[in-house]
């Protein structure tokens, strides 16, 4: 086989390779939030001196929260803090919500596990490094 022949056709399939193995780009979503409102939400601070019943009753008046509760009535629910910085809530039944990092609602979760872990309660053996909001 000619050596230019076979060098040409080397370099169209490593070409080939190389332009079907490349990542996809990354998508970013973007809101129609303002910079202030973003930073309000992220910012604006919880009172640390509530008690566990205020924080507790203030996730369970959270609309995404108290949907997912209903879909899993019965179950017992978890909040898990995740290396992110954002919250996830389990169900005893496999279902999972992820809450976002830069929500208000995040920040009372990690008040509630915070206060939770500091008092010892709605501790679960169930779910080693999980806090218990609903039964």
């Amino acid at each position: 086989m000619n050596s230019i022949l076979a060098s040409g056709l080397l370099n169209v399939g490593k070409t080939f390779l190389n332009n079907f193995s490349k990542p996809s780009p990354l998508q970013f979503q973007s809101t129609n939030n303002s910079f202030s409102t973003e930073l309000e939400a992220v910012s604006s601070p919880i009172d640390s001196t509530q008690p566990i019943s205020s924080l507790r009753q203030e996730l369970l008046n959270d609309p995404a929260l108290k949907s997912f509760i209903s879909a899993n009535s019965g179950n017992e629910i978890y909040l898990h803090k995740r290396a992110d910085g954002g919250a996830q809530i389990l169900s005893s039944s496999g279902d999972s919500m992820i809450i976002d990092p830069s929500s208000r609602t995040n920040n009372v979760i990690h008040s509630y596990y915070d206060k939770c872990v500091k008092e010892g309660a709605f501790i679960t053996p169930h779910r080693p490094g999980c806090v218990l909001l609903e039964e």
